[in-house]
């Protein structure tokens, strides 16, 4: 059975220029590369987020630059060509995310939903925070054979039908029932960004605040804490994109920021923008 193009992670742009959620960098600039997403098998949508492909030829261009406030989600990625050539686990990734693309070259990638890599590796999350590994070293398993079938097909279903059969092999059973509560806890932060507390979202699940944030490290790589401030962070980078952001002020009350400075400054920390030098930079190339 093959797989279809899923829609476009969520759009920023109501022209339809649509961008990843947390992605920063210069639309203008990105749109020098192809970036596409296709949805998991039923029978891992629970555990993957997204399969997500990226192509350019940049040769006699200035380099793009990607800019990223990230999901805390662990990537699993396959690519083509240059110094990153082959497959690695990207962790968690609690700074701004760069990488500067140029010359030519593509990759694939599968984004796991935020609190399941223990369904494919045994090795606490927090391992890997902040880290980019080889994941044949991850996994204990020479990958070259597997990389190649990932790599070589020109189309993108093809490889993704490969990489669904792989991770249906790989699914681990054990820790199930702290996966699904793990993915469970952060889809909510995730669908909620007027959620702003630690101690109600431990309430909700019934566990003390240090249970949580045991599960929080073991099962996503992050902090709840963290998680909580990330989607904030992503909201207010979008709202400010969309123009749905008339007044920082109110912005700030609605996430539940004590006041505009805070936002202001939360924001500047993760980003290295204000919200106004953010909000100047997005507009270039709009028409």
């Amino acid at each position: 059975m093959g797989t279809s193009r899923a829609p476009r992670l969520v759009q920023t742009r109501p022209t339809g220029h649509g961008r990843a959620r947390g992605l920063v960098s210069s639309r203008e600039s990105g749109r020098r590369v192809e970036a596409y997403t296709y949805g998991p098998a039923p029978a891992l949508s629970d555990v993957v987020a997204t399969y997500w492909s990226g192509r350019w030829d940049l040769r006699g261009q200035t380099p793009h630059e990607t800019e990223l406030l990230s999901d805390p989600c662990v990537n699993f990625v396959f690519e083509a060509g240059g110094a990153h050539a082959g497959s690695r686990l990207v962790g968690v990734w609690t700074r701004l995310w760069r990488r500067t693309l140029q010359d030519r070259g593509y990759v694939r990638g599968i984004k796991l939903r935020a609190g399941a890599v223990r369904a494919f590796v045994n090795t606490p999350a927090f391992h890997f925070t902040n880290r980019i590994l080889p994941l044949s070293d991850v996994l204990g398993t020479d990958l070259t054979a597997l990389e190649q079938r990932v790599l070589a097909p020109e189309s993108d279903e093809e490889a993704f039908l490969v990489l669904q059969a792989w991770l249906e092999q790989r699914r681990l059973d054990s820790d199930a029932q702290q996966v699904r509560l793990a993915i469970e806890l952060a889809q909510r932060i995730a669908n909620d960004p007027e959620l702003t507390s630690v101690e109600v979202l431990a309430r909700s699940a019934g566990l003390s605040r240090r249970a949580l944030q045991r599960l929080f490290r073991d099962f996503l790589g992050a902090s709840p804490k963290w998680v909580i401030r990330r989607n904030r962070l992503q909201e207010v980078a979008l709202r400010i994109e969309r123009g749905q952001a008339p007044t920082l002020a109110a912005l700030a009350a609605e996430l539940g920021y004590t006041d505009q400075a805070h936002l202001a400054r939360d924001f500047k920390s993760a980003v290295g923008k204000s919200p106004s030098d953010f909000q100047l930079s997005v507009r270039v190339g709009v028409t």
